[in-house]
């Protein structure tokens, strides 16, 4: 009786472990070329380089943006995310493709009341503190 039961324990484990895969890879899938296919997909996630961006938004005074909007645009792919209250910032996106990997980023960052600021970094360049001069106008 007792090697029944490891049996359909073990059916049951692999039957709920392959739906879980399936419902992971179709939530996942449409962010990755139409063209690849379900192994495909799996192989590209797990191997591809990722854009990951940390820092802090602040004014000229050195005190925190809370709420601002710090954008990467790369290789067509656009990252948005923004800053806690206490300033940091952290993007991350995927690479469209794994090669060739884009050489540079774009990064904004921009809050009410400030004037945007534009960088273009490295694609592996993973920090960048920003610093947000208040707008002239109201």
């Amino acid at each position: 009786m007792g090697a029944i039961r490891y049996l359909v324990f073990g059916v049951i484990g692999v039957v709920v472990a392959a739906g879980l895969f399936f419902v992971l890879s179709w939530a996942i899938g449409p962010h990755f070329e139409a063209g690849t296919d379900f192994i495909e997909g799996w192989i590209i996630r797990a191997t591809c380089d990722n854009y990951a961006l940390n820092g802090t938004v602040r004014n000229g005074d050195g005190a925190p943006v809370p709420l601002a909007v710090v954008e990467a645009i790369y290789d067509g792919q656009r990252t948005t995310t923004t800053s806690g209250s206490d300033g940091r910032y952290r993007l991350y996106g995927r690479a469209p493709t794994c090669a060739p990997l884009p050489e540079t980023a774009s990064v904004t960052a921009s809050a009410a009341g400030y004037r945007p600021v534009r960088r273009v970094l490295r694609f592996h360049e993973t920090a960048l503190d920003i610093v947000l001069e208040r707008s002239l106008t109201p």
